[in-house]
Order: structure tokens, then C-alpha cells, then sequence
């Protein structure tokens, strides 16, 4: 019974992961495919996945949608492009061997400045008008960033939509209970204080609080506080503690001290509100983002923590199955559990839709971002850098890539191996 149990969570953990996948790569394409298509381009392939092509139709405009065995990515094709990596096509360039180069693996689709020469002398003037490499540079710019600004709009569209129909819930950023011993207590926090802000920034509830709290491992913060009708500033460091989240992982971060009230509220909202605080909600989580590798890159934060495929993998799976879990009271119907693991799992969506358009707009060659750099370079200089100079700088940036994929999925093996050794 373990054993089918293990099987069963095995499957469950695999399924939820490339559905969650697929879908956010689905709308980071789309992203890159309906600017595309705004401005003129002929897309010839959208692939969800690479590798053998698994179903495939070829729509009006002459686009072939392909869904592809290894759910790990997927890209869109340019017209007078070889693959996803935008090398010219073998029409276009008889002396490059580019054989089935479109079912190649690749972390973006646009080509670099040179590539144009290449291009000019093999293209009719009607083919030029469809293809990216001859579009104006603003419309080349604004296909490359509709990909991760399509990641940010699901976000954006998943907690609006969830703030409309089941709302959030609301607790209060004040304290009721201090440990005794810990960083709060030393800092003289005390039994109904409620927190107004963190180093000048506002604490709209108890979430608010304890995101900042987390990251503030061995910073001192200063929390002002509002006691008896007035207002006082504390200063306090929250100390490293490993602690559980809401799925039962072990995670590492800043601890106060302190604990709130159980009473929570639940809040919904109208359209216009919930459209602004689904909009403030992925602004803040793209804030956090920043503070925690800024955080890592100072040394303030473990480098344990970043996670890969094998994490998200893992929390994909968690989180589909949240409505069933032993907390829960027998009593909760199946309806009832359906629609908890549904929520828990398009939320987690929207979190990892935010961390693929953030790391997406990294300024890394081969990224997107990468490529909006180079773009800026030639609005400022009037010409595109040169051909050496972008062949070195994809060169560094497919090893930086490959270097801290290898990296997170080796973190992540070991962490669930050595998890499993001492638990």
C-alpha cells in the first residue's frame, strides 16, 4: 500500500508538472507570437515542448502548432529562421548544416543584429516585409519582451481572478504572543502591538510582515509599531531558523518571534480593486525577487535555497493535491478538497509564471533579456554590435545558462536525497 501510495504521488507529482509547464510556457510564447503577429512577422512553428513532434495542424496564416514529446520549454520559429535559436534558414543560408535544428532544444528564438547581412541579398523585398530580421527595432523589441510581460499578465489575470470570486484572506499585522528568548522579545516587542511598517515600508497585513521578516536574516529592521494610541520604533534582527511552510517543506529563513491572531477575514473585491491588487501583488513578488538574489549575490541568503525543475516539479505536485491533505477534517467534501487543490495549484502558477518572465528578463545572452540589452546598445550606437562580439557573448551565456541549470537540479537532488536521510 506505501509502495502504490509513493506511485501514485510519483504520478500525480509528474502530471501536475507539465501541466503547469506547458501552461506557462504556452502563454510566454503566446506572448512572443501574438506581438509577432501585430507587427507583421510570419511565425512558421509554435511549439509547446521539443524533440518528436507528438500533434501538429497548420492554421490559416501558414503557422504550424506543434505539441512535442519533452514538455521542457518550447519556442516559436520566425520566418527565414532555422530554429528556435534563429539561425537563417537552409534557403537562406546554403552554408550552414541546420538539419532538423527546429527540434533542437533552445531558450529563445531571436537572432542576433549580424544575422541581417546574412539575410539581405537571399530575400525578395515581399519576403523582407514578413520577416523579424527587417523589422524596425522598436517592433524587434517589443516581440522579444512580450514573452515575459505575457508571464506577468497570467499572473496578473489568475489573482485577479481569484480576488474577484473567492477573494483573500485578511489577517492583521498585530501581535499577540511573543516567544520568549527570541529576537522580538529582545527588541521589547509585546502582546497587542500592530505593525505599521518595516524600514519605511507599509505593512498592509500579517503576510506583508512576515515576507519581510523572511528576508531580513541578520539585517537590523526597524519596525514601527503602534502601542496604546502612539506610534514607536523597535529595532530588531531576525535570526535564521529552519521552520516548515504550508506544505510541510523544511526552508530556511528569518524569524521574529511573534505570532498573530487566528481570526482572519475574508475579503473580495470589485473589479477596478481587484485589478490593482492583482497588479500590486505581482509587482511585490518581483520586488521580493530582486531583494532575495540581490540578498544571495551578498552573500546574505544560502545559495541551498535556489531551486530548479526538481522544486517546482515538487510544489506543482503539492500543491494539486492540497485539498487532500491529513490536515484537513474528513468532513470537507470531495467538491470542497477539488476546489481548495485547484486554487492552490493556479496560484502556484501564477508564482512560477512570475519567476519565469523575471529570470526571462535577466540580461543574459540568449535570454530575453540579453536581447533587450543588445537592442538598447543599437538604439544608442546606430548599428548593432558586431558579429564577434554577440558570438562571444551567447557563447558566456549558454554556459552561464547550462552552468546554473546544472546547478539548481543538482541542489535540488541532493536537498530531497539528504531530506530523505534524516528524515
Amino acid at each position: 500500500l506505501e509502495q502504490m501510495d509513493m506511485i501514485l504521488g510519483l504520478l500525480v507529482t509528474l502530471a501536475s508538472f507539465i501541466v503547469l509547464l506547458s501552461f506557462i510556457v504556452f502563454f510566454h510564447e503566446l506572448g512572443h507570437f501574438q506581438v509577432a503577429r501585430w507587427c507583421g512577422v510570419k511565425v512558421d512553428v509554435f511549439s509547446i515542448g521539443f524533440g518528436p513532434v507528438l500533434l501538429k495542424r497548420t492554421d490559416r496564416h501558414g503557422t504550424e502548432w506543434r505539441v512535442s514529446a519533452l514538455p521542457l520549454g518550447g519556442f516559436v520559429k520566425f520566418f527565414g529562421d532555422a530554429g528556435p535559436a534563429s539561425a537563417p534558414s537552409e534557403e537562406v543560408n546554403e552554408e550552414r548544416s541546420v538539419e532538423n535544428a527546429a527540434d533542437s532544444p533552445g531558450m529563445t528564438q531571436f537572432p542576433k543584429g549580424s544575422e541581417k547581412e546574412q539575410l539581405e541579398h537571399r530575400l525578395t523585398a515581399e519576403e523582407k516585409s514578413v520577416c523579424f530580421h527587417f523589422k524596425p527595432l522598436w517592433q524587434r523589441a517589443a516581440i522579444v519582451a512580450a514573452g515575459p510581460m505575457a508571464n506577468f499578465v497570467l499572473a496578473i489575470a489568475i489573482f485577479f481572478i481569484l480576488l474577484m470570486s473567492l477573494g483573500e484572506t485578511v489577517r492583521e499585522a498585530r501581535i499577540v504572543a511573543v516567544e520568549a528568548d527570541s529576537p522580538a522579545a529582545e527588541a521589547g516587542f509585546e502582546s497587542g502591538d500592530k505593525v505599521l511598517s518595516v524600514d519605511g515600508k507599509r505593512v498592509r497585513d500579517w503576510t506583508d510582515l512576515t515576507q519581510a521578516v523572511k528576508l531580513g536574516t541578520g539585517e537590523e529592521l526597524a519596525f514601527e509599531v503602534e502601542r496604546n494610541n502612539s506610534v514607536i520604533v523597535l529595532l530588531a534582527t531576525p535570526e535564521r531558523r529552519q521552520m516548515l511552510d504550508r506544505y510541510g517543506n523544511t526552508v530556511s529563513a528569518g524569524f521574529l518571534g511573534v505570532s498573530s491572531t487566528s481570526d482572519f477575514q475574508n475579503v473580495r473585491y470589485g473589479p477596478i480593486e481587484a485589478m490593482g491588487k492583482a497588479i500590486a501583488r505581482v509587482g511585490d513578488m518581483i520586488g521580493l525577487t530582486v531583494k532575495f538574489l540581490g540578498r544571495i549575490i551578498l552573500g546574505k541568503e544560502d545559495f541551498s535555497q535556489l531551486g530548479g525543475p526538481v522544486k517546482i516539479a515538487k510544489y506543482a505536485g503539492q500543491s494539486s493535491m492540497s485539498g487532500f491533505d491529513e490536515n484537513i477534517p474528513e468532513e470537507v467534501s470531495l467538491g470542497r478538497r477539488l476546489m481548495i487543490s485547484l486554487v492552490d495549484f493556479v496560484q502556484m502558477a501564477a508564482m512560477i509564471s512570475i519567476s519565469v518572465g523575471f529570470l526571462n528578463l535577466l540580461p543574459v545572452p540568449v535570454l530575453d533579456g540579453g536581447h533587450l540589452v543588445f537592442y538598447a546598445y543599437e538604439a544608442i550606437a546606430g548599428k548593432p554590435l558586431s558579429e564577434a562580439v554577440q558570438a562571444v557573448s551567447f557563447r558566456i551565456g549558454i554556459v552561464i545558462l547550462l552552468f546554473l541549470m546544472v546547478f539548481v537540479t543538482w541542489n535540488d537532488i541532493s536537498q530531497e536525497f539528504l531530506s530523505k536521510l534524516t528524515g
